[in-house]
């Protein structure tokens, strides 16, 4: 016997030598007599009996008193034992064992796939894809000779373990080696090979995968419609779930909804989340965990905070999860007082533990606060014991040195980036660079920038662009201009995000020139590199190069987005273009399909407003606020107007719907007033007045005010 296979043996036997290795309540001895008497039968029953009692093994140690056993009976080299024990091993975590005994069954003879499979499944399950891949490797070159053909089961398992690597090209090399052999049509490969793509972004080709398989099962069509979710196809994806429900009836599960719903989230409409919502009711699938958990995240990115409340309020059951996600909205919403008022309840009335999610939330909420005293409580309390899973995982080092850099510690959260966790790591020093540039302390963000070169940590990307978005704000050209230096320096002149910040910094700093250099020389312009040089010219007041840039962009085909109609509407209000920016409003839904949100229609009022044209102020507010929420800004432009321009009829309009929009700003109730004494109705003015102390809002100061831009 060889070196390791002798070893296995000893093992295995040493094993067995336990005088109560129990397999279902019964000695090892009686099933070693019960294996002797299968044998005298045949050595098919012998072979059976074996593999029923490994496949229902409770423990590492029954298992190795059974693999003595099967060496014993010359069952070793047996294809089908061997693989139940390669797939028990990785059950119990010993893939050491697992491995010798793949090695053993290749020298007893030829190495069917059955075998190799079982290798691959053992990785892959354990999160060791590499390995996986590896092994697939080795299956590859020992061809020839080991008579180990890839099999559909094969082709799975690495596509698969492609996918969790995200090694797209391998995986599109192997999908291309089971399309040679006739297997991509076959459900278990079609369906790696469509998550793979879907995974990947590449949409087209995992639809043509799908499209060509012979049948698809629930998770083929999940795999599909997770895949639409993911690229932001929502309708696409809404569309196929339609044709899998309705016209193929498969019936939908958890994870079908679950991907509608994220999808959902992603492009944040509310209504589509909602008529998921219901039709996750009538499937029966509204007490589902997993469901829940996907409504309230969709809700919270839907900006629907309050709707996502009662959801979890009325939850049964919460897992670490659901109250994660919820303390996550809180903080996502600017809510940090009630992201910890939640955490503390959960602490003292359920038994869900502290999450590594949970924690990071909960130290963001700090943050946003600026309470170091209690995210150093809950660091201690949670962070430094023994018995913390989340203790100085590295992005929980990154949040605290981000969060007492939000606080104003700067001496603390330098001692964790010199932590070994994170230390070199550029993420950590971005996220305390990033604290600092969100209170406005550029020579922190500058000082911070210096300590990690003279440390020998190179800056990134997000390094460059958090430092030219903290200088931006300063309107110190040389500052700008030395940041540029650095770039070029440090070879990321060609990055266009980079190149879209600096062209935003320079116009901030009234270098309009500047911009427009760094602007030209992009190779390929996006949507923001476009919407941002739009925008400088907008704020020089430069319309004709507004538009005419605008017109460039078109001829691009690259398609403007809600910012750049901002820069646009915005621009044509300050000069006076109120027929073009009426024209630009009516494009944006036209031709783009973009829905006017509040600040366009700001924009848009400030126009007709600056061009005395009150009237089509007053038809755009009553025609398309209609359609959404009443904005009391809008109406309150619209009545300044008409004081300044001394239309009493809209004057006396706008005031309606600002009385019942604001009902106790005394402010327009004034304003309007003065539209009345204006226009020498001195009584109308005293009536107004009169109203105004008898609810008792004299007393009142009110406020309204509107951002145009």
């Amino acid at each position: 016997m060889s070196g390791s296979a002798g070893s296995l043996k000893s093992t295995a036997l040493v094993g067995s030598a336990s005088p109560r290795l129990l397999l279902n309540s019964a000695p090892l001895m009686t099933l070693t007599t019960r294996l002797y008497c299968q044998a005298q039968r045949s050595p098919q029953d012998l072979k059976e009996a074996l593999a029923h009692a490994i496949s229902r093994c409770c423990s590492a140690h029954h298992l190795r008193g059974l693999h003595g056993r099967a060496i014993a009976f010359g069952l070793r080299h047996n294809l089908y034992v061997a693989s139940l024990l390669i797939a028990r091993y990785f059950h119990f975590g010993d893939p050491a064992t697992a491995r010798l005994v793949f090695d053993d069954g290749r020298r007893g003879g030829p190495s069917k796939t059955l075998l190799w499979n079982s290798l691959i499944r053992g990785y892959l399950n354990n999160g060791r894809p590499r390995s996986a891949l590896h092994v697939y490797r080795e299956m590859v070159a020992a061809r020839p000779l080991a008579q180990c053909e890839p099999d559909r089961v094969t082709f799975h398992l690495v596509i698969t373990a492609c996918t969790h690597l995200s090694e797209f090209d391998l995986g599109s090399r192997v999908g291309g080696h089971a399309r040679a052999k006739g297997l991509d049509s076959d459900l278990m490969v079609g369906t790696a090979l469509l998550d793979m793509h879907g995974k990947a972004g590449e949409i087209g080709s995992a639809r043509k995968v799908f499209d060509g398989m012979a049948s698809r099962d629930v998770v083929a069509w999940n795999a599909m419609i997770a895949g639409y979710s993911r690229v932001g196809s929502f309708y696409e994806a809404v569309s196929l779930f339609n044709v899998m429900r309705l016209g193929q009836g498969v019936l939908p599960s958890e994870a079908t909804l679950v991907s509608l719903i994220s999808g959902c989230g992603r492009s944040g409409s509310p209504k589509d989340g909602e008529a998921i919502h219901a039709d996750a009711i009538k499937l029966g699938f509204e007490a589902s965990l997993f469901v829940l958990n996907s409504l309230i995240e969709m809700y919270t990115n839907c900006d629907c905070l309050g709707v996502a409340c009662k959801l979890f309020d009325r939850m049964v059951f919460k897992d670490a999860v659901s109250w994660s996600t919820m303390i996550g909205g809180y903080v996502q919403h600017k809510r940090p007082y009630d992201a910890l008022k939640l955490f503390e309840w959960m602490i003292m009335n359920t038994q869900t533990p502290p999450t590594r999610s949970i924690l990071v939330n909960v130290i963001l909420a700090c943050a946003d606060l600026g309470d170091w005293e209690e995210g150093k409580l809950i660091e201690e309390k949670y962070l430094t014991s023994k018995q913390s899973e989340s203790a100085w995982d590295p992005s929980m080092v990154t949040t605290l040195a981000y969060m007492y850099a939000k606080c104003g510690k700067l001496d603390v959260s330098l001692n964790l980036l010199d932590r070994v966790e994170v230390r070199g790591d550029t993420i950590a020093w971005n996220a305390v660079m990033k604290a600092y540039a969100e209170l406005g302390i550029v020579d922190k963000v500058l000082y911070l920038t210096l300590v990690m070169q003279r440390r020998g940590i190179n800056p990134d990307l997000v390094t460059i662009v958090t430092l030219l978005s903290a200088i931006s704000h300063t309107t110190f050209l040389k500052k700008v201009m030395e940041a540029h230096a650095q770039i070029i320096k440090r070879g990321f002149e060609m990055e266009r995000q980079i190149a879209n910040c600096l062209v935003d910094a320079y116009a901030k700093s009234g270098s309009i020139t500047d911009s427009s250099k760094v602007f030209d020389d992009i190779a390929e312009k996006d949507v923001v590199s476009w919407s941002t040089m739009i925008k400088a010219f907008a704020w020089e007041g430069k319309v004709a190069e507004v538009l005419n840039h605008f017109e460039l962009m078109r001829e691009t085909d690259t398609t403007p987005n809600h910012f750049t109609f901002l820069s646009l509407l915005s621009a044509c209000s300050h000069a006076g273009l109120a027929e073009k920016g009426w024209k630009i409003f009516n494009c944006m839904k036209e031709e783009y399909g973009l829905e006017p949100g509040v600040e366009h229609l700001t924009c848009l009022v400030d126009m007709f407003c600056r061009a005395a044209r009150l009237s089509d102020a007053y038809s755009l507010l009553k025609n398309v606020m209609q359609r959404t929420i009443s904005h009391a800004a809008l109406w309150n432009t619209l009545l300044s107007a008409c004081r300044l321009h001394g239309d009493v009829v809209i004057g006396e309009a706008a005031a309606r719907h600002l009385f019942q929009l604001e009902p106790e700003n005394a402010a327009n109730h004034k304003m309007l007033a003065n539209i009345y004494i204006s226009a020498g109705r001195r009584d109308d003015a005293n009536g107004v007045l009169r109203l105004l102390n008898a609810n008792g809002l004299d007393s009142m100061p009110g406020c309204s005010w509107y951002e145009a831009g």
